[in-house]
This record gives C-alpha cells, structure tokens and sequence, in this order.
C-alpha cells in the first residue's frame, strides 16, 4: 500500500481550513446567485466591505514596499537591505489580494480588462485601475529574483540579473511614482462625495491624508511581518532596523495628526468632533488607534526598547489605519445615503479568505524563497537582552534563517 504522510494537525490550520471553506461557500454564492444574494449592498449604498477592506486597506497596507525599495536603491540606505524583500513581497501579495478583491466587487467581473482598451481618460477610476496593473508587475520583476533562485534557473536567473541590475534604479523610481499616485488617487476618488462624506472625512486634502497615513501603515505592516517571521522561522534580524523603522513611523504620525487637525480647524469642522453622533464614535475609535495610542505607547523608553512592544504599536496603527478606511468607504456615508449597511457574513467571509490566503502565501515564500539573508551579522552586546525579553529564545537557536 502507498504510504501517506499527512501533515500535523494544528489549532492554526484548522482555522486557516474553516476560513477557506467559508470563503469558498461564499464565493460560489457571490458568483451563481449575484451580488444581490451575497452581499447587503444596494442602489443607496453601493459600495461596502470589499472596497473599504479588500481594495483600500489592501493598497494602503502595501505602502510599505515602495518606501523600503526606495530606501534601499535610492537614498542608498543599505542597512535596510536585510528587509527589503520582505517589503516588497509585502508589496506584492497585498496588491494581488486587491486583484482577487476586484473580483468579487465588480458587478461583472469578466470585464476587468476593459481599462486595458476602452480608456476614459477622465475617470479617476480609469488612473487607478492603470497604476493598479502596472505597479503589480513592477512588484513581481522587483521580487522575481528570489523566484527564480529557488527554482535554480541560472541561465534565466543570469540573464535576468544582467538587465534586472540595468533598470534597477529606473523599475524602483516608476514603481514609487505608481505607488504614490494610487495611494493618493483613491483619495481623490472621494472628492466627488462633497455634501455626502461625513465633515469629519470630507476634505481637499484627502489624496495627501491617504498617501501619508498609507506609508506610516504600510512601514508598520513591515515590522508586524518581520516579528511574526522571527519568532516563527527562528530568524534573526538585527533591532536596530525596527528600531529606526518605528521613528521614522512616529515622524509621520506626528505630521499627519498636525495635517490634519490643521484641515479641521481651517474648514471649522472641528465643532464636529464633539456632537452626539455614531461619526464622532467611529472618528475617535479611528484616532485613538492610529495616533494617540501608538504615539504613547512609542515615547515610552521601555515600549521603544522591546520588540514586542514596537510589534503591538504597529499593531494599532495598522488597526486604525483599517479604521479610518473603513470609516471613509462606509461610516461616513450612511446618513447622507439614507441607508444602513452592515457587512453580510458571504462579504465577510470572502474578505477574511483573501487576507488570510494573502498570510499564508507570505508564510510559505518566507519559509521556502530566500527573503531574508544567510547569514546576518550578530547584534551588538547592549542589544542582546532585547531579543530574549522579546522573542524568549535561548542562545542555541538565536540564528539564521535556514
């Protein structure tokens, strides 16, 4: 008889099944009965949680591989390197989930290539759906590299490294120009709902609010990653890198906060902030995460000293980055729209199952692809009792990747 090996069961993968199972009963739902069977949209409010979760939370998060690229390749930074993959490929499953999430959004799916050759050049969603396709291939030469060292193509790799090391820099400064055009054009998508998004969200500025608060999110998914990493692959990275990561990630807090506490003045929608309303609740859970909390906590010593403290900070600026999105594609809209929207449990399903095939995808190219280096040079002494109160791993397995 052929033998079978069955993998461990584990409390994780149990739940990772359940999710995909859910998400694949919803996903028969959403495409053999319509949107109108799978989701609690309507003619009022016709978008809800997959453009709010899949596609501007997917976009925004991905931020992060286009700062660290540009780190690294353009101002030169090469103590960045050592993440830079992770970055990218960071990068790269977010916008292929915002892929997958379109999808499940458009009304008719099998005509997503449209863009491609009935081009209306007034369209906002037209600039995004262009910067959309051509930063994802931008994200998949930058990453192929680690792809193709893998598979051990070395007449491919080889050629591919001759011209890869040719348009480096000129693939890095497109791929950045295309990243912060999409961050600040789904901002600007939100300008033709003057009168209806709520004041507190309504602005001028928001294509420059959503391409500031994406880099400070994007940074701190990076770090979340690279925690996770090494305590799950027992792979050590040096903490001065998160270190420097989360200083640069309190800057842009800071500035943001100033940016647009100044808006609110200037437009005298402050008074806002105080009113009886579920928006003032929404907004103050939003800027409690994203910047009061995580600006407290990062100013404490003993948070900035410990990498699981700068893990649980990004963790709330990335919380409430998903917050204010939220709040921007759904909260602040609803009066106006004369509509509740609550998320039915299909849409919940499939948003969760994109994300978490998104997860798994990062897990299995961290543990199979050279994402992070061989070898990597030891921390300094002082930092060595960081990475015990961190990680809690004894000298003998405080290594390297493989």
């Amino acid at each position: 008889m052929t033998a079978f090996k069955f993998s461990k069961l584990t409390f994780w993968r149990v739940v990772v099944t359940i999710i995909f199972a859910a998400g694949l009963y919803a996903t028969l739902v959403r495409f053999a009965q319509g949107l109108g069977a799978s989701t609690n949209l309507s003619d009022p409010f016709p978008w809800g949680l997959w453009v709010g979760l899949n596609t501007l939370c997917g976009v925004g998060l991905s931020a992060g591989g286009f700062a660290i690229a540009a780190a690294v390749y353009i101002l030169g930074l090469e103590r960045y390197r050592p993440v830079l993959r992770a970055a990218v490929l960071t990068a790269f499953l977010g916008y292929i989930s915002v892929v997958v999430g379109l999808l499940f959004e458009l009304g008719l799916p099998w005509r997503i290539w449209h863009p491609i050759l009935l081009w209306n050049r007034r369209s906002v969603l037209f600039e995004v759906a262009w910067c959309l396709m051509l930063y994802t291939t931008v994200l998949a030469l930058e990453f192929s590299p680690a792809v193709f060292e893998r598979l051990r193509w070395h007449r491919l790799r080889d050629w591919h490294a001759r011209w890869h090391r040719r348009i480096l820099i000129p693939l890095v400064l497109v791929g950045v120009l295309l990243s912060s055009l999409h961050q600040s054009l789904l901002g600007g998508l939100y300008l033709i709902t003057k009168g209806k998004l709520y004041p507190l969200w309504y602005s001028s500025q928001l294509p420059a609010f959503f391409f500031l608060s994406a880099i400070a999110a994007g940074l701190a998914l990076v770090v979340m990653a690279l925690y996770l990493c090494a305590r799950s692959l027992r792979f050590r990275l040096d903490f001065a890198i998160l270190h420097e990561v989360s200083r640069v990630i309190v800057l842009l807090l800071i500035f943001y906060a100033l940016f647009r506490g100044l808006d609110l003045i200037s437009r005298g929608s402050w008074e806002y902030l105080w009113k009886s309303r579920a928006e003032t609740g929404w907004f103050w859970l939003e800027i409690s995460l994203f910047l009061i909390l995580p600006l407290v906590l990062l100013s404490a010593q003993r948070v900035r000293g410990s990498v699981l403290g700068l893990y649980w900070s990004c963790a709330l600026v990335v919380m409430g980055f998903m917050a204010n999105r939220l709040n921007v594609a759904v909260n602040a809209l609803q009066a106006s729209a004369g509509a509740y929207y609550f998320p039915k449990w299909t849409e919940m399903a499939i948003s969760l199952a994109v994300i978490t095939a998104a997860v798994v995808a990062f897990y299995y190219a961290a543990l199979h692809l050279e994402i992070f280096p061989r070898r990597v040079p030891p921390p300094p002494p002082e930092a060595e009792w960081r990475w015990v109160a961190a990680f809690g791993l004894p000298q003998h397995q405080r290594g390297t990747l493989r």
